[in-house]
């Protein structure tokens, strides 16, 4: 009996194998602050490198650049942004196939830190003082620091939040306090202003001043004048005084001072002083 060999037809299918398309994956870039060095990478897989990279629309922050990385996969951004400001903008990427995937971003560059409070407030002697001094930028918590001198009595505090320094307290001694005041943020970035406290000295004395009035049809009122000797005046009123009464309560305990008083006539002549009356304030 013969055998039948069947023949076996082995039939092999070859396809091509497709490699994903090109694709942009960093979803979000971070933000920044303005004079601080500010770096980013935005990376990309799939498709043939090597890739080209191009921002397509928008703007950069201004001294931040792009450079593709050497293997091409990323686009490398970094710099220093000067100005502080919102920038969005659009990147692409194109593979070595011509396949092109695009992504947009917004950079947000913050303002460098600052001492926003120009001036403090003066005060007087055994009276109570306060002043806020402010910044703003950066980035918190906040780190301040005093030189030079707080008039004995008042003390700085960070606020809670640390963006801003608070003087408080009771003056002690009448005098004149130059200070600098520097504040640090997180990031190391410092600002630094000068202030000066002007302490008057506290009274418990005003002196009441009285003169006859002048003659003269004319007269637009009186001017006050003090001195130390008699010899040397300065006239402590700011406008004319219109009648013939003045209380001066800008007195220190246990000084002696000379008051003396003139006319003024409404096309503005002065009249010569008073005879000077001497008056010595307790201690």
């Amino acid at each position: 009996m013969k055998s039948c060999l069947l023949a076996v037809l082995l039939i092999v299918s070859v396809s091509q194998c497709h490699a994903s398309a090109v694709e942009i994956t960093t979803k979000n870039v971070p933000n920044g602050i303005a004079k601080t060095h500010y770096s980013a990478v935005i990376a990309a897989t799939g498709g043939c490198t090597p890739y080209q990279w191009a921002v397509v629309s928008g703007k950069l922050p201004p001294g931040v650049e792009e450079k593709a990385s050497t293997t091409t996969t990323s686009l490398d951004l970094s710099g220093t942004p000067t100005i502080a400001a919102s920038y969005p903008f659009t990147v692409s990427v194109k593979d070595c196939g011509g396949h092109v995937a695009e992504a947009s971003y917004k950079i947000v560059i913050k303002a460098a830190i600052d001492i926003t409070t120009k001036n403090v407030p003066n005060g007087t002697a055994k009276t109570y003082y306060s002043a806020v001094i402010a910044a703003t930028g950066g980035c918190t918590p906040y780190q301040w620091a005093v030189s030079g001198k707080l008039p004995p009595g008042v003390e700085e505090k960070a606020s809670t939040t640390t963006t801003s320094l608070d003087l408080s307290g009771t003056p002690t001694i009448a005098a004149s306090y130059p200070f600098t005041v520097s504040v640090k943020d997180c990031g190391g970035h410092v600002a630094d202003a000068s202030y000066k406290i002007v302490i008057k000295a506290a009274t418990s004395y005003v002196v009441d001043l009285k003169w006859d009035a002048s003659t003269s049809n004319d007269v637009a009122g009186y001017n006050v004048y003090r001195g130390p000797d008699g010899v040397r005046w300065e006239k402590i009123n700011d406008s004319l005084v219109p009648s013939t009464y003045y209380n001066d309560s800008t007195v220190t305990d246990g000084s002696t001072y000379y008051y003396s008083a003139t006319a003024v006539s409404v096309s503005g002549e002065e009249s010569k002083k008073t005879s000077a009356i001497k008056v010595s304030i307790p201690e």
